[in-house]
């Protein structure tokens, strides 16, 4: 596993942020099935069995259940938090002990009924998918508000977000994709960790 950067975990809580390319790939071709029988689904599943077992020293994954939000969590495990995202390339997993959101988006043409959804100050601070990731996540960690309104913006190069004591942080590793994470809890990874899609594969 091609490690990212953040602080070691001896040091407190922190997050880690999982990112494999599924191009090419089947959902038969993942070690665990998914909830939908997409790829994405069932790598996404696979890479959090792979993060759970590097962050908590878990030997296989714990029962999932879903909140009437849709969100997956751990119904025996409180205090272990997660988040999944997925699209047609890659999928993105992110444990932590605090609660945490991420959203992995293909950067593709959108139309302008989309670009009206962001402010003129967002159009200065950020590229629409930029803004659309950072949204979700915030979406994912808040459970919930409005993704088409939330107002986000920089200052001194650092992101403010819409939510309350929420950090924030845009990646672009993933080739093709821009990605990002928020957190109630310590400061995100400067980078995310890209997994080889052959350790989540069956």
């Amino acid at each position: 596993m091609k490690r990212g950067g953040g602080p070691a975990r001896e040091e407190g809580p922190q997050v880690l942020i999982c990112c494999a390319d599924i191009r090419g790939l089947e959902a038969a071709d993942a070690r665990l099935p998914g909830r939908d029988g997409t790829a994405g689904s069932a790598f996404a599943r696979s890479l959090l069995a792979l993060a759970a077992r590097e962050f908590w020293g878990l030997a296989a994954l714990p029962p999932l259940a879903y909140a009437p939000d849709g969100r997956p969590f751990f119904p025996g495990e409180p205090g272990r938090y997660f988040s999944l995202s997925h699209t047609r390339t890659h999928v993105l997993a992110a444990v932590s002990d605090h609660p945490v959101g991420v959203d992995i988006e293909t950067v593709a043409p959108r139309s302008e009924r989309l670009l009206r959804l962001m402010s003129e100050r967002e159009r200065r601070d950020f590229e629409f998918h930029e803004l659309w990731v950072l949204r979700e996540s915030c979406y994912k960690l808040a459970g919930g508000g409005d993704l088409r309104s939330m107002r986000f913006a920089r200052e001194g190069g650092r992101i403010v977000p819409p939510v309350a004591g929420a950090l924030c942080r845009l990646y672009a590793e993933a080739e093709g994709c821009r990605a990002a994470a928020a957190t109630f809890g310590p400061e995100l990874p400067e980078r995310l960790t890209l997994v080889p899609a052959e350790e989540i594969r069956s």
